[in-house]
């Protein structure tokens, strides 16, 4: 049985899928929300092991929860069979009184965790176990998709859209820096596209046929991390049944990307420390010191300088890690690349979703254009996204961008730079001419004009042929 949301329309897919299994349907009603809550995710229920066996076979699964005393199947042996034909799978074991013997087992055996019922009293720690396996989950995603790459001789594209100052800074910067041995810190906004600004340097890097690893340092609690990173000898802890290596050892040769540095502990940043200076990884529970010839680099969106001050960042470990620094501006000062990101992600999207959309509405661009952007680059790719699912017509209109609360208030600093009338129409009038194939009537029609005044406007503003209106090409790597 499903206890799963069913929409008629879906407006944003969940980043993650997870299977709850339990006999007990009033268990599985009550415990999928506080399953979905614990991270941005899909819970499908189930009464059957059987049946969730089937949906492994059907459907890509990120976490599996579920109970060990069933009648059809028990844990112990669905665990095996989900082991043996998923093991990348993370699993969490709910325990009743009397089965939590035959759940440590199971962790030994390779198990994510298990919490004995009631959960709703530890919900909490439950609660970040599951963050927790969904971020391993997605490391070893990235992982797997790396090693493919490599074997199949490919490097995911690294394209950087913008015309403006700021970001052919930023581009400079990479181009600088991508060819020297040297740790580099990327500062900036949520969304802002720092883990792709590591990338590029990867990628034009002496390291590009290797392998580019990124680990977010704020999706893991203390302990787990350390393991993460530094790997971990059989029996160094409780369910540490084997030997690990951890990613600093399997970014030998290749680029570590660590990202939100500043959320790991104090404890740790002294042990990062030491790994940064010598380039030598210890194992957690070992004794022999192991090389890694890895480049790093790291990102942040907090101001590590404040936060040396205020005595929650080691000033050393900072001083390493700020060898060389890339700024990323916000997106709300750099507004000239914003019709260059629309229109890229309407183009991408168009085809994800195979819907015949000619553009985007004047009145649309000229709103989104006024936008402040807190999300970034990041929450413009969703909003066109989103759009393009919801558009039924020819152009996305202010309605199809489905606007959340307070979607477009002004919270911009006296000094943000806004695009001027004169910018914003020379914007729309180029991207009409460019949907229209550089036919003036059919531009005129699209601006919601009539054609002598867009001749006007053209003759204004110095557009005269076609071979002006076109859109200005991305700059990208390489």
């Amino acid at each position: 049985m499903f206890y799963k949301s069913l929409r008629k329309e879906i407006i944003v897919a969940p980043k993650f899928v997870s299977l709850l299994i339990d006999d007990n349907e009033v268990f599985l009603k009550q415990f999928s929300p506080v399953v979905a809550a614990s991270g941005d995710m899909e819970v499908i229920a189930l009464n059957s092991p059987l049946q969730a066996l089937g949906v492994l076979e059907r459907c890509p699964i990120d976490l599996i929860i579920s109970d060990i005393q069933m009648p059809e199947m028990d844990g112990v042996e669905f665990f095996s069979r989900v082991q043996g034909l998923y093991p990348e799978i993370p699993v969490i074991l709910i325990t009743a009184f009397g089965s939590t013997a035959q759940a440590v087992n199971l962790v030994k055996q390779g198990a994510f965790h298990y919490f004995e019922k009631p959960v709703v009293d530890r919900l909490e720690l439950f609660q970040a176990t599951v963050r927790e396996a969904l971020a391993k989950r997605r490391m070893l995603n990235e992982l797997s998709l790396l090693q493919k790459e490599k074997f199949l001789g490919a490097q995911p594209a690294t394209t950087i859209i913008g015309k403006s100052k700021e970001i052919r800074a930023v581009l400079d910067s990479v181009h600088e820096i991508a060819e020297l041995p040297v740790t580099v810190l990327i500062s900036g906004e949520t969304g802002t596209g720092k883990e792709l600004i590591a990338q590029a340097i990867h990628n034009l890097s002496s390291k590009d046929e290797s392998s580019f690893l990124a680990v977010n340092c704020g999706a893991f609690a203390e302990g787990v991390l350390e393991s993460e990173l530094f790997g971990h000898e059989k029996g160094a802890f409780t369910g540490a049944i084997a030997r690990k290596p951890g990613i600093f050892e399997l970014a030998d040769r290749g680029t570590l990307f660590l990202d939100e540095i500043a959320e790991a502990s104090y404890t740790l940043q002294t042990k990062l420390l030491r790994v940064v200076e010598t380039k030598i990884v210890t194992r957690v529970g070992g004794t022999n010191p192991i090389r890694s010839d890895f480049r790093i680099i790291t990102a942040t969106n907090r101001n590590l300088g404040e936060e040396v001050a205020a005595g929650r960042f080691r000033q050393d470990l900072f001083y390493r890690l700020n060898i060389y620094s890339i700024n990323i501006p916000p997106l709300r000062q750099r507004r000239e690349d914003i019709p260059l990101l629309m229109e890229y992600y309407l183009h991408k999207f168009k085809k994800k979703y195979n819907r015949s959309i000619a553009g985007i509405s004047a009145e649309a661009v000229l709103f989104l254009m006024d936008y402040d952007w807190p999300g970034n680059v990041r929450e413009l790719v969703n909003i066109i996204e989103r759009a393009v699912i919801t558009c039924k017509v020819s152009h996305v209109s202010l309605r199809d961008i489905a606007l959340a609360d307070g979607f477009g208030q002004k919270s911009l600093g006296a000094e943000t730079p806004y695009l001027s009338l004169e910018d914003g129409e020379k914007t729309l009038i180029r991207m009409a001419l460019r949907h229209s194939g550089g036919s003036k009537t059919i531009a005129a029609d699209l601006l919601g004009i009539n054609r002598k005044t867009l001749a006007q406007k053209m003759k204004e503003y110095k557009i005269e042929d076609t071979s002006e209106v076109e859109f200005p090409p991305d700059s990208h790597l390489p």
